[in-house]
C-alpha cells in the first residue's frame, strides 16, 4: 500500500532470461589462481550477528560500481545461490545503476565453483564486470581453508549460454555439499541484507535475482525518487508480472497491458500463491 505521497508505480516483470548475444572476450585480463586469494581473503571477513555465517563485503566490486553509486538515487540489490545466479546476465542488462549481489556458498567445492562462475560473468559480460559489486556469506561451520579455481576452464566455455554453463558446472557439486544443503534452511534474509546493506545510495530497490526490472527503470526510479521525496513513511508498489516463455520481454506498460489482456503476463504468484501479492492493486 501507499500514502497520496506514493501515488506512482513503476512496473517489472519476470520473464525467463534470455542469453545475451554477447561475443566472448578473447583476454582474460592477466587473471592468475592467485588473484582470487588477492581479492578474497577467508582469514578475514566478519560474523553476523547469530554467529552462524561469515561476511565478506564487496569482495569483487564493479569497474564503475562506485561511479554509478554517486550518479543514481537507487541501487538494485539482490541475493542469490549459486544456482540461479545466471539470472544477473538479464538483470544487469536491463539495470543501468549500481547493482549489489550477496552470494552465498556452503563449502569449498561451490565456493570454487561460484568464483569461477563470476569470473566467467566478469569475462563475458561487460555489465556485469562494470555496475555489480559481490558480497559472500559462507556457513561458519563450513568455511573453507583455501581457494583453488582453475581458470584455464574458462577457454572453452560459451559466453552466450551463461546458464547452461552454470547447469554443467553446478554437476560437480560433492555429495556431502548437497546434503549439507538439503538439511540447512538456505538464509534468505541474511542474503537480503548483506546485499542491501553494502548498497552506497539513498534509495535501495531489494528484489531477488529471478525478478527481471523492466528497460531503463534505473533512471526512471532515480528521477521518480529525486521528484517525489517522501515527508513520511511511504511505500512505493513495484508491480511484478511473471510471462509466458513464448513472448517478447514487454517494452513498456502500454504492451505489458497488452499481453496481460491476451493471457500472455500475470501478477507473480497469481496460480501459486495469490496471497502474496494482495498488497498490490494491480488495477492501477
Amino acid at each position: 500500500m501507499y500514502t497520496s505521497d506514493c501515488s506512482k508505480n513503476i512496473i517489472q516483470v519476470q520473464n525467463p532470461p534470455e542469453p545475451p548475444k554477447n561475443p566472448c572476450l578473447t583476454n582474460i585480463g592477466g587473471f592468475e589462481k592467485g588473484d582470487v586469494n588477492v581479492k578474497l581473503d577467508l582469514r578475514l571477513g566478519r560474523l553476523d550477528n547469530s554467529l552462524k555465517y561469515k561476511y565478506f563485503d564487496n569482495f569483487w566490486v564493479g569497474d564503475s560500481f562506485a561511479e554509478l553509486n554517486e550518479r543514481y538515487t537507487v541501487c538494485l540489490a539482490a541475493q542469490s545461490s549459486l544456482e540461479r545466479l545466471h539470472s544477473l546476465v538479464e538483470v544487469a542488462e536491463h539495470w543501468t545503476g549500481p547493482i549489489s549481489v550477496s552470494v552465498f556458498a556452503a563449502g569449498d567445492d561451490e565456493l570454487n565453483i561460484l568464483l569461477l562462475y563470476i569470473t566467467y560473468l566478469r569475462q563475458c559480460q561487460s555489465n556485469i564486470r562494470d555496475r555489480v559489486s559481490f558480497h559472500l556469506a559462507l556457513p561458519r561451520s563450513r568455511v573453507p581453508r583455501s581457494i583453488d579455481v582453475d581458470i584455464e576452464q574458462i577457454s572453452t566455455m560459451d559466453c552466450n549460454r551463461p546458464e547452461v554453463t552454470l547447469r554443467q558446472m553446478v554437476k560437480h557439486i560433492s555429495s556431502d555439499t548437497t546434503r549439507w544443503k538439503n538439511k540447512n534452511a538456505y538464509p534468505q534474509n541474511h542474503m537480503r541484507n548483506l546485499a542491501r546493506k553494502n548498497c552506497q545510495t539513498k534509495y535501495v530497490y531489494l528484489t531477488d535475482i529471478d525478478i527481471i526490472p523492466s528497460f531503463k527503470q534505473a533512471d526512471e526510479l532515480s528521477r521518480f525518487l529525486q521528484i517525489n521525496e517522501c515527508k513520511k513513511r511511504c511505500a512505493y508498489v513495484i508491480p511484478t508480472y511473471e510471462l509466458d516463455e513464448r513472448v517478447v520481454f514487454p517494452a513498456n506498460k502500454t504492451d505489458l497491458l497488452r499481453l496481460s489482456n491476451k493471457g500472455l503476463a500475470r501478477p507473480f504468484h497469481q496460480k501459486v500463491f495469490i496471497f502474496n501479492q494482495f498488497a498490490t492493486n494491480f488495477s492501477k
